[in-house]
């Protein structure tokens, strides 16, 4: 296969849409150069993005299927397969928790002001859902032909990966290095995911889950207008004197925690972990029979996989579903926490008198 193939589809894909497509957008950049665009041209510029955006997805497309069809790559080789979906989808969903975590903590830091600042933030929410679908699609095709391209041209598929991934990355150098390194960072787990389970559907799985969720973050912050921040639905009762302990606000000793009203000691309800451990066990059951291994001598790699997956849930379940706070129990705690830890049991204190 010519080495100018596999150059050509790395090049297209931040050249397409690096494109001053936008009419709009162009044509003020040229008469009033970077002033603020009133409202109502401002409304039209980013509908016009939309349908720009819709655009470029459709011509990588194509342009990736010319490519394809000038070129001895199969359509089983890019992963435009079924066999083995579930394997494929089970693992798209599995790598999704992490990212997913991450973004929701990110967006925590985040001003209101900058979440409205995005264009995800505007416009018909059914339309950026689908731009999401068409655009996960696309960019996952594109970037199973890059690999496997590179590959016939004799690189290894991890040396293969990260030069795609960069090329993937390479995309939001403009807009901040914290950026660019995300996408790369998801560029390689996409990659990995094609090479490991030979479908598309597994990155795909991947893509559509973390871009659904990043949306569903930024309109429903944006719809709130910052009035009601994330961190507030972890701000509860004390369930003694039921003042508001804001969880950001109190100090705290592993998950122990004193009220700043009446100093009671309190912990979290952990009712939750035993359902999530319950269903670690039984995901890592299933995907180690079925999609992993198929003979019961690997029980140490099912409890490794349980374990991860524990962890995993407990933490998407702390950022996700607030705390309800309950008293400690037990003889140690019945008394109000001191400040300065001198506190003596009665039977202390009659022996120091005698």
């Amino acid at each position: 296969m010519s080495l100018s193939i596999p150059i050509s589809a790395l090049v297209i894909y931040p050249f397409l849409y690096l494109l001053p497509l936008n009419l709009i957008r162009f044509r003020w950049g040229l008469e009033a150069g970077l002033a603020p665009m009133p409202p109502e041209v401002r409304e039209k510029a980013e509908a016009a993005d939309r349908v720009v955006l819709c655009v470029t997805h459709i011509i990588l497309l194509a342009t990736v299927v010319l490519f394809m069809r000038s070129s001895p790559i199969s359509i089983d080789e890019v992963g435009l397969t079924t066999e083995n979906w579930k394997a494929a989808v089970g693992m798209g969903i599995l790598f999704s928790l992490f990212p997913l975590g991450l973004n929701e903590l990110a967006l925590r830091n985040v001003a209101p002001e900058k979440v409205l600042n995005q264009s995800e933030s505007r416009g018909p929410a059914a339309v950026w859902y689908a731009l999401i679908t068409i655009g996960s699609l696309t960019n996952e095709f594109w970037r199973a032909f890059c690999i496997v391209s590179l590959m016939r041209l004799g690189l290894s598929p991890w040396l293969a990966l990260p030069i795609v991934a960069v090329a993937y990355g390479a995309l939001n150098i403009q807009t901040s290095v914290a950026k660019t390194l995300a996408s790369v960072a998801f560029g390689v787990a996409a990659g990995f995911l094609l090479i490991d389970t030979g479908s598309l559907l597994s990155p795909i799985t991947l893509g559509l889950l973390v871009a659904g969720a990043n949306l569903y973050q930024v309109r429903r912050m944006a719809t709130n207008r910052g009035i009601h921040r994330p961190e507030s639905r972890h701000s509860k009762p004390c369930p003694v004197c039921g003042a508001i302990i804001r969880f950001s606000e109190v100090h705290r000793s592993a998950d122990i925690l004193a009220c700043p009203k009446c100093g009671e000691s309190l912990t979290t309800e952990k009712k939750n972990l035993w359902v999530i451990g319950a269903l670690s066990i039984l995901a890592a059951v299933y995907v180690t029979r079925h999609l992993v291994y198929k003979e019961p001598v690997y029980a140490l790699v099912t409890e490794a996989l349980a374990l991860v997956l524990f962890m995993l849930g407990a933490f998407l379940l702390g950022l996700f579903v607030p705390p309800k706070y309950k008293r400690v129990g037990g003889k140690t705690f019945d008394r109000t926490m001191s400040l300065f830890g001198t506190d003596k049991p009665d039977a202390d204190e009659k022996s120091s008198r005698k």
